[in-house]
């Protein structure tokens, strides 16, 4: 199989041409021979040897890319403390919704600050229960509905 000198493979395309060129190639749509390639000139580049065009100067990507990559530690948790996570984080979720319907807001934007592992750290219920009207004092709900989302609260905070 003989080589033809007029033709030379670019990427996973084969470039042919009807005369030969030294030059680097580029795609011309507005050439008056089409399915041809022109020249063109190939200006200032960084590369450690000028005598060659046909080199072409990398900047260190490869340090670059070190740089924006970020690290993340993760940990597996056993079956039983995922199931106490989860349950944990249910409440919490539970308590944000619970304050934006308490408080007409769509975002979350009152100033409470009920805070579950406060309440987890008070002995009494009756110190929860105060804690818990306390931080919700300035709430746009009826006081009803105060009491019965303290007292749910309450409930959900002893199965953690």
């Amino acid at each position: 199989m003989s080589r033809n000198p007029f033709r030379k493979s670019v990427g996973f395309y084969e470039v042919r041409s009807s005369r030969p060129m030294a030059t680097s190639f580029s795609s011309s749509t507005s050439s008056s021979e089409p399915g041809f390639l022109k020249p063109i000139q190939m200006e200032n580049i960084d590369s450690p040897t000028q005598e060659s065009p046909k080199n072409v100067g990398f900047s260190n990507i490869k340090e670059q890319h070190t740089e924006k990559k970020k690290k993340y530690l993760t940990a597996k948790y056993g079956a039983h403390q995922m199931l106490l996570i989860k349950k944990r984080l249910n409440v919490e979720m539970w308590i944000f919704d619970e304050l934006r319907r308490l408080y007409n807001s769509v975002t979350d934007d009152h100033d409470c600050d009920l805070d579950l592992e406060e309440i987890l750290n008070l002995d009494e219920d009756n110190e929860r229960r105060k804690y818990i009207m306390q931080c919700l004092q300035d709430a746009k709900q009826s006081p009803e509905e105060i009491h019965n989302f303290a007292e749910e609260l309450l409930r959900r905070a002893k199965t953690l």
